[in-house]
């Protein structure tokens, strides 16, 4: 059974895992196994990454902070009417949180 969509959108930065630089894009949905991403120059299906999620202080300002994620792309999506950017979704393996009170330790990424 596939698990229940959340239509987030929720500033993102993305790479490849051993590359030094982050990507910018933002989260169309988020379900309890994954989160589809749009944004410039997707990586490739099967790559390893890493997700900063930042989460929205406006809405729910006790849980703001930042989700860090790892895992795989299992799909692609191509640019639609709705969405310029190409997309693509990462089967989360592994995450943290980072409430906005403590040290992230990839503040200096901002």
């Amino acid at each position: 059974m596939r698990a229940t969509r959340f239509p987030l959108h929720l500033s993102v930065r993305y790479r490849c895992v051993g590359e030094p630089e982050w990507r910018r894009g933002e989260t169309e949905n988020i379900s309890r196994s994954g989160v589809l991403i749009r944004g410039e120059n997707p990586p490739q299906m099967d790559a390893s990454v890493e997700l900063l999620v930042a989460l929205d202080a406006r809405t729910q300002p006790a849980e703001s902070g930042e989700v860090l994620c790892s895992g795989r792309v299992v799909r692609t999506v191509s640019p639609s009417d709705a969405y310029t950017c190409p997309g693509y979704a990462v089967a989360i393996e592994q995450f943290n949180f980072f409430p906005s009170d403590a040290d992230s330790p990839f503040a200096t990424t901002h």
